[in-house]
């Protein structure tokens, strides 16, 4: 018989490209990328040996005994143990050679029994043998070894049926388009022996691997060249199955502030020496680049004493500088050590811990207990306000704002109130940044311009005395374009007029949003609205700010009257209270009607009396109220 070569040697040159593709264009970062490579190195040697074997098989006598044998013997082995690290290949990818070892045992036998079977073979040549005349002929045992490769293979198909939801779609596809394109060959050239097709469609199926499973451009940060936070998640998945996985967490802080004051390309130098020296630190271990100076380190089974000693190491490196001249910057660093599944129970909180913030002021060590208290916290708060918004249980409370030039109250501020059946009261300071952090403070604010609108209205206020009441914008509806039309509509539900509300600003917002704010504000004003700064002098002022917005009051935080004289103490500083009179003076002379937070005492009522500050707000007063309270107050108070 006659074989035919020509397939293998295409083979080889495609062997040999996917060979380079794998070690110098893509690296070796995991067990099963290493099985890989195995699995082309074994594919390789099979290559090579049946051209050289099926050409002294071609031209018996043209080659010595020996050296026919040693390629004959050398192309069963590798070749039969190729659909062995076949599915060696798939334990690794899918992690089973971690809790299942029995199954790797099981798995060793067939091919201890072929090797075996291969090895013995000189003394039975039942596998193979050669005629009278040299040539090379198949045994009655030969086909043992297509029955092994053949139930090697079916274990792969259940394999990648079985556990495919554990991979992508495509890479699952791409495992069976291996299988049934190394197995159709295989019958083909049973029937057709001279045919040397097999090992040329196993590479096909090995490249369809390559450009699958075992390529990592959608896993590999460009940046610093290590795996990316996909590539971690779909390793963390595996871990928490595992359940003997550590990962370690390292942040560093403000990496767009680095950027900006650096440049992303010095910036982007640093960062890739840092992920080296990671590489190099946890050497053997997966790193990982998740992305704004957050990176990762899964690890096995490790013992307290190394993480210590690793902490130590990464604080050490960390407190010398990185880059070279003056792109040379140190980094505060914050180290993490999570248990898996010991410390996170899902996926969720998991990648919650990955993605916080460090800003280089808070512990150098996280903590992760607290962290993932805090988000299942944060967690329940965002569903209380879904559940509020629904059953638009929120309630608005009200604080009376005493007018110091009539003695009475003629104003009042609307404050929103979370009260939950089962969890009681939340505070605004907990829910409402929540609220502005996921966008649902749009529907809260307009929840509570609707109220105080039909409060206004139906509780007959303005008879009352109050002449406006204080409705607070967050930062989020001041960017919100169709805000004007929602407050417009509103209005005209309940027939009022604009100048029953004052719209309170924080300063924080005219800091942060100025360009779109002072939009925001014109369109309101051609509403006729009124406005407040609210907040001032909380560290944020700039009073250029003030002057391209139609303010008419001006809120002075508590903490300013505070530190000028203090509520229990009745004491406070010289210098503070030369700012608060200084504040209010200078205040009055720009026309701003003057507000004053957190009045609590006689003694600083007075005080602010004093200074003949225009309103005045506390405890001192009255806490916030609910409404009907609040109509009854009126009720005494502006008698």
């Amino acid at each position: 018989m006659f074989y035919h070569i020509e397939f293998d040697i295409a083979a080889v040159f495609v062997t040999l490209f996917i060979s380079y593709y794998v070690i110098f264009k893509k690296g070796l970062r995991r067990h099963a990328n290493r099985v890989f490579l195995i699995l082309l190195a074994l594919h390789f040697v099979a290559e090579i040996s049946d051209i050289f074997g099926s050409l002294a098989n071609n031209y018996p006598g043209s080659t010595s005994l020996w050296a026919q044998d040693l390629w004959n013997y050398t192309y069963l082995i590798s070749q039969n143990v190729l659909a062995f690290t076949f599915v060696l290949y798939l334990f690794y990818l899918l992690g089973y050679e971690k809790n299942r070892k029995y199954a790797f045992w099981l798995l060793c036998i067939p091919i201890g029994a072929e090797l075996l079977l291969l090895l013995s073979n000189p003394f039975h040549n039942q596998v193979f043998y050669y005629d009278e005349n040299g040539a090379y002929l198949h045994g009655s045992l030969f086909p043992i070894l297509y029955g092994i490769a053949l139930a090697y293979m079916i274990f792969a198909v259940f394999l990648a049926i079985r556990h495919g939801k554990e991979l992508t779609r495509g890479k699952s596809t791409a495992l069976l388009f291996f299988i049934f394109i190394s197995f159709v060959p295989v019958v083909f050239q049973m029937i057709f022996p001279q045919y040397l097709l097999t090992l040329f469609f196993e590479t096909l199926g090995l490249m369809g691997i390559l450009f699958t499973i075992e390529n990592k451009d959608d896993i590999i940060n460009p940046t610093t060249g290590i795996l990316n936070r996909f590539a971690l998640e779909n390793a963390l998945e595996e871990a928490m199955r595992d359940k003997n996985a550590t990962l370690i967490s390292i942040k560093i802080p403000n990496l767009n502030y680095y950027n900006k004051m650096i440049g992303f390309e010095n910036m982007n130098e640093i960062l890739g020496k840092i992920s080296d020296y990671l590489e190099k630190t946890f050497h053997g271990d997966s790193c990982y680049d998740c992305g704004r100076g957050h990176f990762a380190i899964l690890c096995g089974e490790i013992e307290e004493e190394e993480i210590e000693a690793l902490k130590n190491k990464i604080f050490y490196r960390f407190e010398k500088s990185w880059g070279k001249g003056k792109f040379s910057l140190a980094f505060p660093v914050q180290f993490g050590v999570i248990h898996l599944p010991e410390d996170v129970k899902t996926m969720e909180n998991l990648l919650m811990i990955l993605d916080a913030s460090f800003d280089g002021k808070d512990s150098s060590v996280m903590d992760v207990a607290k962290m993932i208290s805090d988000y299942e916290r944060r967690v329940l708060i965002e569903r209380l306000i879904d559940k509020a918004l629904k059953n638009k249980s929120f309630q608005v409370y009200y604080q009376p704002i005493w007018n110091f030039h009539t003695g009475k109250v003629q104003s009042a501020e609307a404050l929103c109130r979370l009260i939950d059946d089962e969890y009681g009261f939340i505070a605004p300071d907990e829910f409402i940044p929540i609220a502005e952090q996921n966008g649902t403070v749009l529907e809260i604010g307009k929840f509570v311009f609707e109220e105080v609108c039909r409060f206004y209205q139906e509780g007959r206020l303005r008879d009352l005395g109050i002449n406006y009441v204080e409705v607070n914008l967050s930062v989020i509806q001041c960017m919100s374009r169709n805000l004007k039309e929602t407050f417009d509509s509103i209005l005209k539900k309940y027939s009022l007029d604009s100048n029953c509300i004052n719209l309170e600003i924080t300063e924080s917002a005219t800091v942060d949003n100025q360009k779109v704010l002072i939009s925001t504000i014109d369109n309101l004003s051609d509403s006729g609205f009124s406005f407040s700064l609210d907040d001032y002098g909380t560290g944020y002022s700039n009073i250029a700010y003030m002057y391209d917005m139609p303010f008419t009051i001006i809120k002075i935080d508590k903490s300013i009257l505070w530190k000028a004289m203090h509520p229990e103490s009745g004491e406070g500083q010289r210098n503070a209270v030369i700012y608060l009179e200084n504040t209010v003076r200078m205040l009055k002379d720009m026309n701003y009607s003057i507000l004053v937070e957190g009045v609590e005492t006689l003694e600083q009522k007075m005080l602010l009396e004093s200074l003949e500050c225009d309103y005045l707000q506390g405890y001192y007063f009255s806490k916030p109220i609910q409404k009907q309270v609040f109509a009854d107050y009126l009720k005494v108070v502006n008698a």
